[in-house]
């Protein structure tokens, strides 16, 4: 016999239909104000004001403030991940790619200064997983190892580590424009990215080999420095 179909659910009551656009009124409200003026010159009775709800309201459908930007957290952090998946996978040379992933990066940054640092801080604050890497950070993590193994495969990038290692250094080296961001709001965080990603992949580029000492040890003695040869003259 064929399988009955899934029983459908039921459509949302007029009850329910109404408490979810006033909540996503709200949260709407709160993301907009949080952008224009930052997180902490924001607050709850501002969002309820210029959402057209009571303050009670506002802790009927949110905890807190600090809840609206977790939530804003996780947002952004899916949005990071559709954005190294945009530029990370997609086909091409794996040095331009990641200047094109740093590049937008940048952009969202500049959109949003507002709250794209007070997200971040967020992220940091409510970190519960102090012994192993965050669930975000892996998901963006892993298309920079991709990116790396291609790089080499291509020749473009050095294999004298795994992509894994270099991953992790090229990652931090961009995270370090972050980390000087969030320690002073006014550094200039879109121009130390960019310049972070160019740093890192001059790092990752193939090592080129040292001028070996063995070919300045058997120069012949003819060919000495003059200077050093009228010296041992001189001495004799």
């Amino acid at each position: 016999m064929p399988a009955s179909p899934p029983p459908e659910s039921p459509a949302p009551s007029r009850r329910e239909r109404r408490k979810l656009e006033i909540r996503t009124r709200i949260y709407g409200v709160a993301r907009d104000l949080f952008s224009k003026q930052g997180f902490e010159a924001t607050t709850v009775d501002e969002i309820a004001r210029v959402a057209d709800v009571a303050p009670a309201t506002f802790f009927n459908h949110f905890q807190s403030k600090q809840a609206l930007l977790g939530l804003m957290t996780g947002e952004v952090f899916k949005t990071l991940h559709a954005m190294t998946s945009e530029h990370l996978e997609r086909p091409g040379a794996a040095d331009e790619k990641l200047r094109a992933f740093v590049s937008s990066a940048t952009q969202g940054i500049a959109a949003s200064r507002g709250v794209a640092r007070d997200v971040l801080l967020e992220f940091m604050r409510s970190d519960a997983t102090p012994n192993g890497p965050h669930p975000y950070l892996e998901r963006l993590f892993e298309p920079f190892v991709t990116l790396i193994e291609e790089g080499q495969a291509e020749g473009v990038m050095r294999r004298d580590h795994d992509a894994t290692f270099l991953a992790q250094m090229a990652v931090g080296m961009m995270n370090s424009a972050i980390t000087n961001w969030l320690a002073d709001p006014d550094y200039a965080v879109e121009a130390g990215l960019i310049e972070a990603a160019e740093f890192a992949l001059a790092t990752l580029a193939p090592m080129r080999a040292e001028p070996s000492t063995l070919s300045t040890l058997s120069t012949p003695l003819g060919t000495q420095n003059p200077g050093n040869a009228r010296k041992s003259n001189d001495g004799d």
